[in-house]
C-alpha cells in the first residue's frame, strides 16, 4: 500500500488539453511537441494509427511516441523534475489497440521504465474523483458526460457494481469546445458586419481571425462565471471591443445541446436503461462549467447534475487518487491534499481527514458540500406533490360516493318504469256480468178458436261502450210465423274505465205470447246500428217490413 502522505502525480490525456495534478499544483498544456526546428500537433487522435505523422522535414513519427514524449515533458513541469508515482488516464472511447500502443510507448520512457505508470481510463478516474467530492449515488445508473474540445463522450456507469461501464462509451462529435468557439466567432463577425462592411477573406485577416477565435474561447470561459464580457477584435477595417452576453452564448449552443440530450437518451435506450433507472448525470471536462449545459441536462433528464469546481481536472485528480491509494486501496486520507491542490476554491477541512482514525466511505461523504465557485451548483428535484387523501373530501365529492349515487338513481328510474308499465297493462274495464239466455213463459190463450199462439223472440243487444240497448222480438220459425216488433227498450249504462275493450255482443232472448185482443202494430223501420271503430259488423242492417 502506498503511504498516504506520499505525493503522487496524475496525468490526463485529452484531444485538445493535457492536464497534470500534484498535491500542490495543476498544470495544463496543449498537445503540441517541439522537436529541433519542428512543431508537431494533432497526435492524440493518431495514437495506434499504423501510419505515422509526417513532419514538414519529411520525417515520420508515430502518434503514441509523440504523446509519450509530451506527457514526460508535462510531468517534469508539474513535479520540477522529481520522480513521483504516476497514473495516466486515456480517453474512455479509445480502442484496445490504441491503449496498448500507448502502454508500449510509455515503457520506453526512462522515468517510467522501472516504475511503470498506471494507465487507466478517464471514466474510472473521474468516478474515483467524484466519489471523493462531491459524492455519487450508490444505486442506479450514472451518466458520465465528458465535454472535451473535440467532442463529448457519454458513458453509463452502474453504481451498485463499483461504477463499472454498462456499455462502451459513445462519442458525440456534434457538441465540443471547438464548435462552441467557432459559433461564438461567427456571432461576433455577424455583429461586426452589421455595423459596416468587413473583409475577412483576405490573407491579411488570417492572423487576426486566429487571435479573435482565441479571444472568443477566453470569453466563453469567463461567461461561465459572469453574465457580460467583451471580446477584443483587431481586424482590417475594425478595431475595438465587442460586447458578449451569456444569453448570446446560450443561443449559440442551444441547438447542438438539444442533439446532445437526444444522444444521451439514445445511449440509455440502446443499453436497456430506463429513465427511472437513471440516478444522476456527472459532468466533467472543460465544457461542464457552462451553466446552460447543467440546466439543460437537468431539465430534460429530470435528475441531479453532479460536477466539481474544476471539472477539466477531474480525470487527473482521480488518477492521482488511484495511484496514491494503490490499485486496490480505498483509503481516502490523501483525498483532501489533492482536492485542495486541484480545486483552489475547495474549503474542506484537509487536516481533519488526515488525522481521523475512522474514515467514512467516500461514496457518501458526511461533510456538507462546499460552495461551488467555478461551476453550476448541483440541482436536485423535489418529489411530485401527492394528491389529497380521499377521506379529506366531503362524501358527495368522493368518486366512490358519486358512482354509488349514480347507480342508485339509475336503479330507481328502472324500477319506476317497470311498475308504471305493469300497472298500465293490468288496468282493464270491469267485465259485465255474464250474459244469460232466459225464456219467459206466457199464459196460454183462453180462446181455443183463436189463432195459434205466436212466439216471439226478444233479442237484447248490449255493448260495453253503453250505446242504447234495443230489444228485438223475432218470431220462432213455425208453420205460421208472425214477427212482432216489441216496443223498443232503451237502457243506458255509464261506465268509466281507463282502457276500453270490446267483449263479444251479449244476446238475451225472451219468448212473449201476445194476447188475442192485441193487434200487431206496424213494425217501424229500425234505425241502423252505429258502427264502432275498429270492430267488424256482426249484424247486417235490418230491413223494415209492413
Amino acid at each position: 500500500m502506498t503511504d498516504a502522505t506520499k505525493p503522487a502525480l496524475g496525468l490526463s490525456v485529452g484531444a485538445t488539453t493535457l492536464t497534470a495534478v500534484t498535491w500542490d499544483r495543476t498544470v495544463t498544456r496543449k498537445p503540441v511537441i517541439t522537436l529541433p526546428g519542428l512543431m508537431l500537433g494533432g497526435f492524440v487522435d493518431r495514437v495506434g494509427d499504423p501510419v505515422g505523422i509526417v513532419a514538414p522535414d519529411g520525417s515520420v513519427h508515430p502518434g503514441e511516441t509523440l504523446l509519450a514524449d509530451a506527457l514526460r515533458a508535462l510531468a517534469y513541469a508539474a513535479t520540477a523534475g522529481r520522480p513521483l508515482p504516476t497514473a495516466i488516464t486515456h480517453p474512455g472511447h479509445w480502442r484496445p489497440g490504441a491503449v496498448e500502443a500507448l502502454r508500449r510507448a510509455l515503457r520506453r520512457i526512462p522515468e517510467w521504465a522501472a516504475d511503470e505508470a498506471l494507465l487507466i481510463a478517464d471514466t474510472a478516474a473521474a468516478a474515483t474523483a467524484l466519489q471523493a467530492d462531491p459524492g455519487l449515488p450508490t444505486r442506479g445508473v450514472v451518466a458520465l458526460c465528458d465535454f472535451g474540445g473535440s467532442g463529448t463522450s457519454i458513458t453509463l456507469l452502474d453504481a451498485a457494481a463499483g461504477y463499472r461501464p454498462i456499455a462502451p462509451a459513445v462519442r458525440h462529435l456534434d457538441f465540443s469546445g471547438d464548435l462552441i468557439d467557432q459559433g461564438l466567432l461567427a456571432h461576433v463577425l455577424a455583429e461586426l458586419s452589421a455595423g459596416g462592411p468587413l473583409d475577412v477573406t483576405g490573407t491579411a485577416a488570417i492572423g487576426s481571425l486566429t487571435r479573435l477565435r482565441a479571444d472568443c474561447r477566453a470569453a466563453k470561459e469567463r461567461l461561465s462565471t459572469v453574465t457580460v464580457t467583451a471580446v477584443h477584435a483587431d481586424l482590417p477595417g475594425f478595431r475595438g471591443d465587442v460586447r458578449l452576453t451569456r444569453a448570446e452564448l446560450d443561443d449559440t449552443v442551444q441547438r447542438s445541446l438539444a442533439d446532445l440530450v437526444a444522444a444521451v437518451q439514445d445511449s440509455m435506450s440502446r443499453a436497456g436503461v430506463r429513465p427511472a433507472d437513471l440516478a444522476a448525470v456527472a459532468s466533467i471536462g472543460g465544457g461542464a462549467v457552462i451553466p446552460v449545459i447543467t440546466t439543460t441536462l437537468s431539465e430534460h433528464l429530470r435528475v441531479p447534475v453532479i460536477t466539481t469546481t474544476r471539472p477539466a481536472a477531474t480525470a487527473a485528480i482521480g488518477a492521482a487518487l488511484r495511484v496514491t491509494r494503490g490499485p486496490a486501496d480505498d483509503n481516502a486520507t490523501a483525498v483532501p491534499v489533492l482536492l485542495v491542490a486541484a480545486n483552489p476554491g475547495w474549503s474542506g477541512p484537509a487536516l481533519a481527514w488526515s488525522e481521523a482514525a475512522d474514515v467514512p466511505d467516500l461514496a457518501s461523504p458526511v461533510r456538507e458540500p462546499a460552495p461551488v465557485v467555478g461551476a453550476r451548483p448541483v440541482l436536485d428535484f423535489e418529489p411530485e406533490p401527492v394528491a389529497p387523501v380521499d377521506d379529506a373530501l366531503p362524501w358527495y365529492r368522493r368518486p366512490l360516493s358519486v358512482v354509488a349515487a349514480a347507480l342508485l338513481v339509475i336503479f330507481a328510474a328502472g324500477a319506476g318504469t317497470f311498475v308504471a308499465v305493469r300497472n298500465d297493462s293490468s288496468t282493464a274495464v270491469p267485465a259485465a256480468p255474464a250474459p244469460s239466455i232466459r225464456t219467459i213463459p206466457e199464459a196460454a190463450p183462453t180462446d181455443e178458436a183463436g189463432p195459434p199462439p205466436a212466439q216471439a223472440a226478444v233479442v237484447e243487444t248490449r255493448a260495453v261502450q253503453a250505446p242504447p240497448r234495443t230489444v228485438v222480438q223475432a218470431p220462432d220459425p213455425v208453420t205460421r210465423t208472425q214477427v212482432v216488433q216489441a216496443p223498443p227498450v232503451t237502457e243506458t249504462t255509464t261506465v268509466v274505465t281507463t282502457e276500453v275493450s270490446t267483449p263479444p255482443p251479449v244476446t238475451e232472448t225472451a219468448t212473449v205470447t201476445p194476447s188475442p185482443t192485441e193487434q200487431a202494430p206496424l213494425i217501424p223501420r229500425i234505425p241502423p246500428i252505429p258502427t264502432i271503430p275498429g270492430l267488424p259488423e256482426f249484424f247486417p242492417q235490418p230491413q223494415g217490413s209492413g
